[in-house]
């Protein structure tokens, strides 16, 4: 099982938009199954860092991916 640190909303960001290309997935098509609109998508890629937490997390679950939080030096 793989981990990634995630510091910050621009990582997140990369993070997901890595992971929706791996899948072959547009930024519409990823909207319309997530119920997210498109700009919000394309603005969670860029890093914007006010992003509404409850999309943030349609997208997550939609890419299929888990959240996990761990307190620093856990892992």
């Amino acid at each position: 099982m793989g981990f990634t640190k995630i510091n910050n909303p621009k990582e997140l960001g990369q993070y997901l938009l890595e992971e929706r290309k791996n899948l072959k997935l547009t930024q519409k098509e990823i909207s319309e199954f997530t119920d997210v609109g498109r700009k919000f998508v394309l603005e969670l890629e860029k890093g914007k860092a006010s992003a509404q937490i409850g999309k943030v997390f349609e997208v997550i679950n939609g890419l299929g991916l888990e959240l996990h939080l761990n307190k620093r030096g856990d892992i």
